[in-house]
């Protein structure tokens, strides 16, 4: 399978698009038998971390409604009123989010990349059904981007690049 050579394809995935919801899954290592790392995106002046392939889902629609794209078709629902408001207050942070200069922010982003064990493109389409579609890109999917119709078969989709990284031993 051909990798992701170089850093100016991760900027191209990033940069030269229009889409707000593109980001990149920057693998550390592993706590616990999961991995753990840092979701960057362009439109965003903070990191957004994960511990686990479940935190991973959840921190991509966390980035996806603080960035305000796409758009969800319906409200979720949470069972503790609490976690409700708590994403709520996401979708009014989007409007204090701010799209950093190409250069500034591939600045920021360059570094994580670098110390990533592995990297995973996300590009998240649409947000339908409580669920989220889209395309990722991954040395382990080869040269194309491979599509997901739903968070669980992201997560499916996650969890065996998790298992082919732990196989050649990147992290």
């Amino acid at each position: 399978m051909q990798e992701i050579k170089n850093l100016e394809s991760y900027e191209d995935a990033l940069f030269n698009t229009d889409r707000t919801s593109v980001m990149l899954v920057c693998i550390n290592g592993h706590r616990g038998g999961q991995p753990y790392g840092d979701i960057v995106n362009c439109h965003l002046s903070k990191l957004i971390c994960f511990n686990g392939v479940h935190e991973l889902i959840l921190a991509i629609d966390e980035v996806c409604e603080r960035v305000g794209a796409p758009n969800r078709s319906t409200e979720p629902r949470f069972l503790d009123r609490s976690r409700a408001e708590q994403y709520h207050e996401l979708s009014q942070k989007k409007n204090q989010t701010n799209t950093l200069e190409k250069r500034k922010a591939a600045e920021r982003i360059i570094p994580f990349v670098v110390n990533a064990g592995a990297v995973i493109v996300v590009d998240v389409m649409y947000r339908q059904h409580a669920s989220m579609q889209g395309r990722i890109h991954c040395s382990y999917a080869g040269t194309n981007y491979v599509a997901f119709r739903s968070a669980l078969e992201l997560m499916r989709m996650l969890v065996e690049i998790d298992e082919e990284i732990r196989k050649k031993g990147r992290i």
